[in-house]
Parts: C-alpha cells; sequence; structure tokens
C-alpha cells in the first residue's frame, strides 16, 4: 500500500475513532452499489459522532453561503406542503426520500468541528468503488452475452441494462464527480501511475457505456475544465488530453457500431426539433417535452403553494391523461426535470430554494473550492433533465457530499487557487 494512502488511513482512524471511520468508509463504498443501505449507514457514523460530541451544536460562520440552508429549508416546505396533500403515503414516501437533505448536514453540526476533515480518504474510497462497479457492470454484460442474452450485445453494453445498481444517468453522474476528485485531489498520487491511469480510464468509459446522453455532454464540458485547471501540471494535462480523446473517440465508434446507439441519438435531435411530440411516447427524450410541459402546466395553475408534497404525483398522472400522455400516464411518470417538479409541487418557493441551493454557494467565497464548483455544476445541470430528488439514489448522492465537500483541510492547496 502506497505511504501516503496509509498514512492518510491512519490520520483517518486517529480523528474519527475505529468505528466512526469505518462506517464513513462502508457508507461511500456502499455509494455506487446501493444508496439505500449507504444512508443509512451514513446516519450511523454522524450519529455516533454526535454522540461522541454530546450533542453540542458547533456554529458556522457564513453558513447562509452554503447548500446547507436551503436544502433544510426546502425539506421543511416539503413538511408544511403535506398540508395541503391529500395523499399522504406518497407524502411521507417522499419525505423519507429528501430526509437526507436536513438530517445529514444537521447531524454533521452536532460533530466536533474540528473533526470536519478526511474528504480525501473518503473519495478516494468513493472513486476506487466506482471504478469497480464499471468493472462490475461490464463483466455481467460480458456473461449474459456469452450465456446467450435475448439482447444484441451492443444492447447489453450499452444500455440501461448494463448499468447494475443505478439508473444510468445517475451512474454517469457518480463517476463524473469521481473523475473531477480522482483529478483535483492529490489521492491519484496514492496508487502507481500506471493504475491512476487504469482507474482515470475506467472512470471515463464507464460514463461512455452509461449510453446517459446528459452523461456524454457533461463529460466532454467536465474534460475541458479540468484541462484547464490541472493545465500548469503536465502529467495530468496530458492525461486528461488523452482522456479526452478516448471519451469522444468511445462514444463516436459507438454510435458508428451500435444502431441502438444511434437510434438513441436521432430520438434526441428529433425530440428536441419536432414542433410535435407522439403523446403515447415513452422514449426517454421525446417524452421529456411532455412531462416537462405538464409540470408547467400545474405550476401556472397554482404558482403559490402548488400541488403539495403529497399529490405531486397523482395530479401529473391526472394531467398527462387529460393530455392524452397515455405512456407517461401508464408509467406514472415524474417531471423528470427538478426545478419544474419543485415548481409544481410547491410553487415559487419552493424552486427558488432549490436554486438557491446551487446560486448562493457558487458566487459565494467558500465556492473558490474547484472541486466544490464542479459538484454543484454536475448537480445543476444533471438536475435539467432528471428529478434527482425524487429518488433516494439522487438525494443521497447529493446530501452526503454536500457534508463531504466541506471537510476539505486535507487539500490546502485548492483553498488557494
Amino acid at each position: 500500500m502506497n505511504n501516503g494512502l496509509q498514512d492518510q488511513l491512519r490520520a483517518f482512524k486517529l480523528v474519527f475513532g475505529v468505528p466512526a471511520a469505518f462506517l464513513l468508509i462502508v457508507s461511500v463504498s456502499l455509494l455506487p452499489i446501493a444508496p439505500s443501505v449507504s444512508v443509512l449507514v451514513a446516519y450511523a457514523a454522524l450519529l455516533l459522532l454526535a454522540v461522541r460530541n454530546g450533542f453540542r451544536y458547533q456554529r458556522m460562520s457564513g453558513l447562509w453561503r452554503t447548500p446547507f440552508p436551503w436544502m433544510a429549508a426546502l425539506f421543511l416546505l416539503h413538511v408544511l406542503g403535506m398540508a395541503w396533500s391529500i395523499n399522504t403515503g406518497f407524502g411521507l414516501f417522499d419525505l423519507q426520500i429528501k430526509l437526507p437533505l436536513l438530517a445529514l448536514p444537521l447531524l454533521a453540526f452536532f460533530m466536533d468541528r474540528s473533526k470536519w476533515r478526511g474528504r480525501d480518504v473518503l473519495l478516494f474510497v468513493f472513486t476506487i468503488s466506482s471504478a469497480l462497479m464499471v468493472v462490475a457492470c461490464t463483466v455481467a454484460a460480458i456473461v449474459r452475452i456469452g450465456m446467450g442474452s435475448a439482447l444484441s450485445p451492443m444492447q447489453e453494453v450499452f444500455s440501461s441494462y448494463w448499468s447494475l445498481a443505478l439508473h444510468p444517468s445517475y451512474f454517469a453522474l457518480y463517476l463524473s464527480l469521481a473523475i473531477s476528485a480522482w483529478c483535483l485531489l492529490p489521492i491519484h498520487r496514492w496508487l502507481p501511475n500506471v493504475l491512476s491511469v487504469v482507474v482515470l480510464a475506467v472512470l471515463c468509459f464507464g460514463v461512455v457505456l452509461s449510453a446517459s446522453k446528459i452523461g456524454w455532454m457533461l463529460l466532454v464540458l467536465l474534460m475541458v475544465a479540468l484541462t484547464v485547471l490541472k493545465w500548469r501540471d503536465n502529467a495530468m494535462r496530458n492525461v486528461l488530453l488523452g482522456m479526452a480523446a478516448f471519451s469522444v473517440l468511445g462514444v463516436a465508434l459507438l454510435v458508428t457500431a451500435s444502431p441502438y446507439a444511434r437510434d438513441r441519438v436521432g430520438e434526441m435531435l428529433r425530440a428536441a426539433t419536432d414542433e410535435t411530440h407522439d403523446a403515447s411516447t415513452v422514449t426517454s427524450s421525446e417524452v421529456r417535452w411532455l412531462t416537462w410541459g405538464t409540470a408547467w402546466e400545474l405550476f401556472l395553475r397554482d404558482p403559490i403553494k402548488g400541488t403539495g408534497t403529497g399529490d405531486i404525483k397523482d395530479e401529473l398522472v391526472k394531467a398527462y391523461e387529460a393530455n392524452g400522455y397515455t405512456g407517461a400516464a401508464e408509467k406514472r411518470l415524474n417531471a423528470h426535470e427538478q426545478y419544474l417538479q419543485t415548481a409544481a409541487c410547491l410553487g415559487l418557493l419552493g424552486v427558488l430554494l432549490v436554486l438557491g441551493i446551487f446560486v448562493v454557494p457558487l458566487f459565494a467565497e467558500r465556492a473558490r473550492d474547484p472541486l466544490l464548483i464542479l459538484f454543484l455544476l454536475l448537480n445543476a445541470m444533471n438536475w435539467l433533465v432528471e428529478s434527482m430528488l425524487e429518488v433516494q439514489a439522487g438525494a443521497v448522492f447529493f446530501s452526503l457530499f454536500s457534508v463531504l465537500l466541506l471537510w476539505k483541510d486535507d487539500a490546502p492547496e485548492l483553498r488557494h487557487p
């Protein structure tokens, strides 16, 4: 094991104690595999640290410049939205999904603030776990092909079937954060150079195979941003340029060789350019135009308080049926756009709080940390095409790393660009 990694792990255990350190490492390692289990382990770790601190609340100057108050306010507005909801069962389920927005930051503030450290170790573990998950997904696809899958080989390695644990767009987002952390933090130096490059290549390969169109687009932008940020680091700059070429070539080869890939790209282009859309469609690009328009209709119907936390899904389905959107109604789709989803559910105040989560930290002094900036931007852009806070994989990922990315004592060079 690399001495740098050994030293970091030793310090990590000293800071948190063995039980809490173990739970934190398990939590981030499980995130790409089982987010619902990961969040329970994270609750246990932070609760243990809060108990050790006697549940003394630790104040933080400039708190409003972080995502935390806006996350908490959004959750509490969802709680208030139960007051005008009929479907309490769905509302309680939705609150359980969104609970990490409040609970994870709140538990962190009852910890000893001197223990807000160790993000390098946790991001190293998360990155390696994500890379291993890419390998597992690829091996599983190859095994299915070898056993005589009913799908074509290209569909096995290039569709939602490839991603074993997560929706491909969510997995692509996880991998994008892992790529960012691997390049910006010193954690890539904890492995031999060859292995470090292999890890980065596997992460990029995973985004390509995820078949997530937003993942592809953001991967290109991410590579440009990382290359600019690391331009003075000759070795990392050359690796990034190579990975960028590898990623673009990979996508181009898939689109050229796979009819399925060409269909997905063609579908996206048709959905973006056609003036009318098939009311019965369930294809990912075209159906979004229908769900976005429906969510906007619900927002205009009641822009002050929205449908209520518990009734948003029922009201969307009713509107789909009234508009003749049979595919969206049958699948009971959400808005597939977090800003519109929240606007329809909670009205104008809700969507302002969602915007506050990103806008305020991005313009605050604390956002000089480039990794935090990339994390916020990656989420903000993914939320344009997915209702990520409506799914545990999205809510847990955003909430957990909103906390962990502020534990940045291990990387002082990022605080002084």
